[in-house]
């Protein structure tokens, strides 16, 4: 799936960010070392300017893996490592806390891959939270805005049981369920000011920042549309075909694309910050991660990921977050 991912970031990039958000992007193919003789004040000198690996404290140490030979705008990896054996045997590899990928500005596949205690959640944030810090400093180097690709596990599930309710818990799928298309209409790529004083000490020099936001919007001709929308979305939340259908197939998820995306939109805004095992929503872990960093919404990407797992949990739908 990080395959997929890192594919989905990179046509992303050479897409969809430059014509969505003109006003918040600025596409530069400059190194940091070139950029910096133009503007210095506008980039961020990188936290692995001297090294690969920094230590944070005294039990961990953060290193960026690059992937495409020294270019370290490219795609990359950043580990979160133990210092158990910083000064014992050379030839064991440290162990792998956690870790975050990066394909230039945008950051994805937040893990954690060693628990320290036996709460995940609480585990999952401690251990991603400073490695995001290091991660957001090093993707801003270039001058661009910091995005991030967050999965939104369990939005199928949630999907299922709010049809199975009728529609309770999703006021689109109440809607869509019931043909009130008034209530669906909820200002789509309505352009909102997302304000962030930030203080003098502040290392964001774009404290304040247009994102561009999309919430959730359906426009549907007629009751057969209506239908025919709801049918597909019923099919990829459950993986069950639609009736006359052998497969959940690209038909089905471009007749429920809309309503899907809405749906996307409205579970990803029931992450909280912060996230506890009592008020958190399992499966929106990596959205409330990023919000914990000043983290926005902005758009859901459809079809973001088309690994096989990926669609039968999501629907293939990822959240696109700006850091503000």
């Amino acid at each position: 799936m990080q395959h997929l991912l890192i594919k989905t970031a990179e046509r992303l990039i050479s897409s969809g960010c430059k014509k969505c958000y003109k006003r918040s992007i600025h596409a530069s193919n400059l190194t940091h070392q070139a950029a910096g003789k133009r503007n210095k004040d506008l980039f961020t000198p990188s936290p692995f300017k001297r090294s690969n690996k920094i230590n944070i404290d005294d039990n961990f140490s953060v290193q960026r893996d690059l992937r495409e030979g020294d270019n370290t705008y490219g795609v990359r990896r950043y580990l979160l490592l133990s210092r158990d054996n910083d000064h014992g045997d050379s030839t064991q590899k440290p162990t792998i806390i956690a870790s975050i990928n990066a394909s230039k500005n945008i950051l994805f596949g937040a893990q954690l891959h060693a628990k320290q205690s036996g709460d995940y959640i609480a585990d999952y944030f401690a251990a991603c939270e400073p490695l995001l810090d290091i991660a957001k400093e090093d993707a801003s180097i270039n001058g661009q805005q910091v995005q991030a690709l967050a999965a939104l596990n369990g939005l199928s599930s949630w999907v299922t049981e709010c049809l199975e309710r009728d529609g309770e818990g999703s006021q689109v799928l109440t809607s869509l369920l019931h043909g009130e298309q008034s209530n669906i209409l909820l200002d789509n790529d309505k352009e909102e000011q997302v304000k962030k004083q930030g203080s003098t000490s502040s290392s964001n020099r774009r404290a304040r920042q247009n994102v561009k936001r999309q919430s959730a919007k359906i426009i549907l001709d007629n009751e057969s549309d209506r239908i025919l929308m709801v049918d597909a979305i019923r099919a990829i939340a459950t993986g069950v075909p639609r009736p006359g259908h052998s497969v959940v197939g690209q038909g089905t998820y471009r007749d429920g694309e809309e309503g899907w995306k809405a749906l996307a939109w409205e579970y990803s805004n029931l992450a909280t910050v912060p996230f506890s095992a009592s008020n958190g929503v399992p499966g929106l872990e990596e959205v409330s991660l990023y919000k914990s960093r000043d983290g926005e919404v902005a758009k859901i990407e459809h079809l973001a990921s088309v690994e096989a797992e990926y669609l039968k949990v999501a629907g293939g739908a990822m959240a696109r977050m700006f850091f503000v």
